[in-house]
């Protein structure tokens, strides 16, 4: 993984060096941690309430910005301290003067920026949301991914999870995994908020939910 990043800052030019399991860079020195159940929980949440974004600087080169966003600031508490374990960075909280009750997370670093992107998180405007191999290699990838993706744009009906979302092909990659993980998992139906299509499923709660779960 160090080295696929490595070769990625190469490429867009950003000066940095690799010492062990860390990259330097001149404004940041990130950990680059293992694959784990972590790392798959928060692909799930970077693709449910998460963007990555690239934008020039004024001064030439471009900013690498990862933001995730919720109306509990309590909960972007809980990921911010995730992502400190994981990388040993914290990004701020920013409270969005667009909207009430809305914050976000925002951490710029150009190493963390293309892990995620590596693993499959896509830059700009989600459009395909494909589960990826790498998600799909194992019961728990799929089961941490889609419980990040649950905690950020899913609702607890009961027992039920009901999962809304613009990306048909992303709840039908989850509805064609479900028999291997066991979830009852309904076929995508559409429904419309302001005149926009919207797609849903809805499936058993069996997740390693680590927030929504606390609302039964």
């Amino acid at each position: 993984m160090i080295r696929k990043i490595s070769l990625e800052l190469q490429k867009r030019q950003v000066y940095h060096k690799v010492e062990k399991n860390l990259i330097l860079t001149r404004r940041s020195k990130i950990r680059i941690p293992p694959i784990s159940r972590d790392i798959f929980y928060l692909l799930g949440v970077i693709s449910g309430d998460g963007s990555l974004n690239i934008s020039k600087r004024k001064r030439g080169g471009y900013h690498y910005l990862l933001r995730i966003y919720s109306g509990e600031k309590a909960y972007l508490q809980y990921l911010n301290n995730l992502i400190w374990k994981l990388f040993n960075v914290k990004g701020r909280i920013i409270k969005d003067m667009r909207k009430d009750s809305s914050f976000h997370i925002s951490i710029q670093s150009a190493s963390m920026f293309f892990y995620f992107v590596i693993l499959g998180s896509e830059i700009g405007k989600k459009k395909d949301g494909r589960l990826s191999n790498l998600i799909m290699e194992n019961n728990q990838n799929l089961l941490n991914f889609i419980a990040g993706l649950v905690d950020t744009d899913g609702h607890i009906i009961g027992r039920r999870v009901q999962l809304k979302q613009k990306r048909l092909r992303l709840l039908e990659d989850i509805e064609s995994v479900s028999k291997l993980l066991d979830l009852n998992c309904s076929e995508p139906k559409i429904n419309y908020t302001n005149g926009v299509p919207f797609y849903y499923i809805r499936f058993d709660n069996k997740l390693p939910l680590r927030w929504k779960k606390q609302t039964f």
